[in-house]
């Protein structure tokens, strides 16, 4: 008896403690409340998540509700309600109300948020994506839920767990083209193999062994953080959106030519999976080269524009040529006629190997001049070759014999109305090549590059120290593809420069590139026709992500292996998988299509447009995008998701429009899976329908765009099993849901 009154006072010195009595507290506590409650200030500088907003500090909380929650008295408190995932609710309690709101009824369990590691290391705190994700001040906290999201590509690993859900049970993959592997292709196209399911992805694995890129920049733009710590660290931006793979290897005369015609393939591919399920779609590239005329005009481009538009949007890499000199423009007069220039190439390639492509203005004229130097003599040339249309084979013997080939396609006007002169060079001598251009008005641009299987090759502009001799730039290096009017071109800057790697080797970057400031790899703009592009600037410098488990380069002893920062070992499996450090625009294009991807969940019908001014308008400008204030480098500045989705909510009708709850009606109910949804809406408004089964499991989805008024949408899934079920319309302001039973 004793004990039993010692135990009881205990307990009410310990309400005492917190200010409490046993009546006015009706939720059960987290561990880390109590302690929170008992402690004092102490505790009140550690373990817990606090954030800040217009100067007030709040505590961030997952609780618990029952029917009899009174939302009102929540908000009079100044609780900020974000997700409401059926019972579970996210809110952020002002600190100071923290003992008020242990008292409110209805709710039935509250769990204070502990800290956790920073994801993609710093991506998403530096791009603002983590309070987009959190929902702070927003209807709703987004992750790209029932956004697509397409990856161009090569080497993915389709098993990775960052492709699965957040708990590591269901593959988000939905569709895989592989183009260059032998199989059944999708409906519409004659050429590789589709994959429909998560047995036959798993099964297959790859499609391409030695190659990790795919798999980095998926996870990235859409990685769950599975396997990485705390299965968050190196979560990716849109992490619970749908995915779509298609792997890649364009041939060569693709490139050369800027038709690019397997990319537009898997563009199209993507966007009709995304219209056959009703979702909004994100296409990431972050491949690109440089041929082409860089104005927005090539067939690619063209294409591009003409596939794009509400709710199907384009991203990429803006380039990593920001530091090579493969560029070289000239305006001629009738005074100042001649251009010349000395060709260099990549030494890393095993051949002294390029292309070199010429545009020139429209109703101009230019011709073009070979010539080899055995030092300051000058050699063999072909004399001057004017604009003809015809595509000549030819060769130059050096001063020691051996061959310089060359083919050389002339045009007056290519399909663009330019004059353009394609170069393609395979030279054995070691005579240096000259190049001279002749013509008495106009402008051309020139461009070095040459592709080989997946990596670019870069020579450049050179004078070799002939005072008469122009050197190349970097400027106008973006490519053409990243010229495309209607995409989304993207720069790197430096969010970190430094990470240690799994062998506990700190590596750094900091000689090269200061943190926060622009990656002098990224790609210079503007356009040939002078407009802005990139469009915008994300974290592109030693990026952690995952990687194909299937690339033995990243494992103990491999090539890469420098720079794995995590091995993961599925418990189920027991195979092993990496996540690992790169750089690369490549890197930042998938961070910003992840972030179209949250902006496509708050409005499905964006255009590239709308997202290209909302980018625009909502971009962080700061000390370091002042330090390079030229566009050409940052675009409009550094990507800040959070502002760019509220943006996105107040400028394009949806923040204020309300569905009438009382409207919302399905019949007939019951029904054999035919049926009509009728709701009223305040104004034209963007919703997600689902039907959900009694277990949880979304069983049908997509997306609506409804009409002030009265709206009737027919449905007829008579595939669905007879049972009960859940009818849930979300929306920007908030969710809404009825009951159905359906009987066979």
């Amino acid at each position: 008896m004793k004990k039993y009154l010692l135990l009881l006072l205990g307990f009410f010195l310990f309400l005492q403690s917190i200010g409490q009595s046993t009546a006015l507290i009706n939720a059960k506590l987290s561990a880390n409340l109590q302690q929170y409650l008992a402690q004092g200030t102490p505790f009140h500088h550690k373990g817990l998540v606090r954030i800040t907003i217009n100067n007030k500090t709040y505590l961030s909380a997952l609780i618990k509700v029952s029917e009899s929650i009174e939302e009102n008295q929540m908000l009079g408190l100044g609780i900020l309600v974000g997700t409401k995932a059926g019972a579970i609710w996210t809110v952020q309690i002002p600190e100071q109300e923290i003992n008020s709101f242990i008292q409110l009824d209805g709710i039935d369990f509250i769990q204070l948020d502990e800290p956790i590691i920073p994801t993609i290391d710093i991506s998403r705190k530096v791009t603002r994506v983590d309070s987009v994700h959190k929902g702070i001040l927003l209807p709703m906290a987004y992750s790209g839920k029932n956004v697509v999201v397409g990856i161009i590509d090569a080497g993915f690993d389709y098993s990775h767990p960052t492709f699965y859900d957040t708990i590591g049970t269901r593959l988000r993959l939905k569709r895989v083209w592989e183009q260059k592997n032998s199989g059944t292709p999708p409906v519409g196209f004659a050429y590789g193999n589709e994959l429909l399911d998560t047995t036959a992805m798993l099964s297959k694995g790859t499609e391409v062994a030695s190659f990790s890129h795919g798999t980095h920049v998926g996870g990235i733009a859409a990685g769950s953080g599975i396997g990485s710590l705390s299965n968050r660290k190196y979560r990716g931006m849109a992490y619970e959106s749908d995915l779509v793979f298609v792997g890649i290897q364009p041939e060569k005369d693709e490139w050369k030519t800027a038709g690019m015609s397997s990319i537009i393939d898997g563009i199209s591919y993507i966007y009709n999976y995304a219209a056959s399920v009703g979702k909004p779609a994100v296409v990431n590239l972050s491949w690109g080269c440089s041929i082409g005329p860089n104005d927005g005009t090539s067939l690619f481009s063209q294409a591009c524009d003409n596939l794009t538009g509400p709710g199907r949007i384009f991203v990429l890499a803006a380039g990593n040529n920001g530091e090579e000199k493969i560029h070289l423009q000239k305006t001629f007069s009738s005074v100042d006629t001649t251009l010349q220039t000395f060709l260099s190439f990549d030494p890393s390639l095993s051949t002294k190997t390029t292309w070199v492509d010429i545009w020139g203005e429209k109703n101009k004229t230019f011709c073009l001049k070979l010539t080899l130097y055995n030092g300051s003599t000058a050699g063999n040339t072909t004399g001057l070759l004017c604009l003809n249309n015809t595509t000549t084979n030819s060769y130059l013997v050096g001063s020691n014999n051996d061959t310089c080939f060359f083919t050389i396609t002339r045009k007056y006007a290519d399909y663009n109305g330019k004059p353009h002169i394609l170069l393609d060079v395979f030279s054995k001598t070691a005579d240096a090549l000259c190049l001279t251009m002749e013509s008495k008005d106009g402008t051309v641009h020139l461009w070095d590059g040459y592709v080989e299987a997946y990596r670019g090759y870069y020579g450049e502009f050179a004078n070799l120290g002939f005072p008469w001799a122009a050197v190349g730039n970097s400027s106008y290096t973006l490519g053409e593809m990243a010229c495309t009017k209607s995409a989304i071109a993207v720069a790197a800057f430096a969010s970190k420069v430094s990470f240690t790697n799994l062998s506990g080797t700190p590596l750094s970057y900091s000689g090269y590139v200061g943190t926060n400031q622009i990656v002098p790899f990224s790609s210079h703009g503007p356009t040939a026709d002078l407009r802005m592009k990139p469009d915008i600037a994300a974290p592109g410098l030693t990026i952690a992500s995952s990687v194909n488990s299937y690339d033995v380069s990243y494992a103990t002893g491999g090539s890469n292996y420098n720079s794995s920062v995590v091995k993961y070992i599925n418990p189920v499996t027991n195979k092993q998988y990496y996540y690992a450090e790169s750089s690369g625009t490549s890197m930042s294009s998938p961070a910003v299509s992840g972030i179209v991807a949250l902006l496509l969940q708050a409005n499905p019908f964006l255009r590239p447009e709308d997202i290209q001014k909302i980018l625009k308008e909502t971009a962080i400008k700061d000390n370091f995008t002042t330090l390079t204030p030229d566009s050409s480098r940052w675009g409009a500045g550094k990507v800040n998701a959070y502002a760019a989705t509220k943006k996105a909510l107040a400028k394009y009708g949806i923040k204020d429009v309300k569905v009438d709850n009382a409207s919302l009606k399905i019949y007939p109910n019951p029904n054999q899976g035919a049926f009509i949804l009728e709701l009223k809406a305040s104004d034209e408004i963007a919703i997600d329908f689902e039907i959900i089964n009694v277990i949880g499991q979304t069983v049908f989805e997509r997306n609506y765009k409804i009409i002030e008024g009265i709206n009737q949408l027919q449905f007829n899934l008579k595939e669905l099993p007879q049972g009960f079920y859940y009818a849930l319309i979300r929306t920007a302001s908030g969710n809404i849901q009825t009951k159905m039973v359906i009987r066979n």
